[in-house]
């Protein structure tokens, strides 16, 4: 029998592929929409990478009060696409 292993905890809606960090706290703190209008659940943690990465995004409310003036600034400060080597930012039009 192995040792003490525990199964990978899922992540939030708007957790990246290609991002291993953790949520941090709640998986629907917040909601965070794009200009168009989908919107994914997210803990604050990916909330904020999420609308850091988007054009014209929108925070709501999720399960967490005040998390999404958290998540809003946050995100003032935060790099679009933190999660990759920004020598390869994608173009615009990818967003």
């Amino acid at each position: 029998m192995p040792g003490n292993t525990t199964a990978p905890q899922p992540r939030c809606e708007a957790a990246h592929l290609g991002d291993a960090s953790p949520c941090e706290g709640s998986r629907d703190a917040v909601i965070v929409l794009d200009r168009h209008g989908d919107a994914a659940k997210a803990c604050v943690h990916h909330g904020t990478r999420l609308y850091a990465s988007l054009i014209d995004p929108r925070v709501r409310p999720g399960s967490v009060p005040g998390a999404a003036i958290e998540v809003y600034n946050r995100a003032q400060g935060a790099s679009a696409f933190a999660w990759l080597d920004h020598h390869q930012l994608p173009n615009e039009d990818e967003r």
